[in-house]
């Protein structure tokens, strides 16, 4: 895991997401989701069984923090 994308989660988030076999490759910056032109908003690279998944800060602690089932998958 980068530094970069670490520090934006808590240690309960990250191991949340360990136990479900997903980990945080990197953080990349992505268009502002408001449509401001000026900013661009970021996202993280999640792996899960070798595929990786772009998703928002608050889509990784839904997926960390809720009932998520692995099987059904990231998409």
């Amino acid at each position: 895991m980068s530094n970069s994308a670490v520090k934006d989660f808590s240690k309960r988030t990250l191991a949340q997401l360990a136990k479900k076999g997903i980990s945080i490759l990197s953080a990349c910056a992505v268009p502002a989701f408001e449509g401001d032109q000026y900013f661009s908003g970021t996202a993280y690279t999640l792996v899960y069984e070798g595929r990786g998944f772009i998703r928002t800060h608050s889509q990784v602690i839904v997926i960390a923090s809720s009932s998520w089932d692995p099987a059904v998958g990231l998409d």
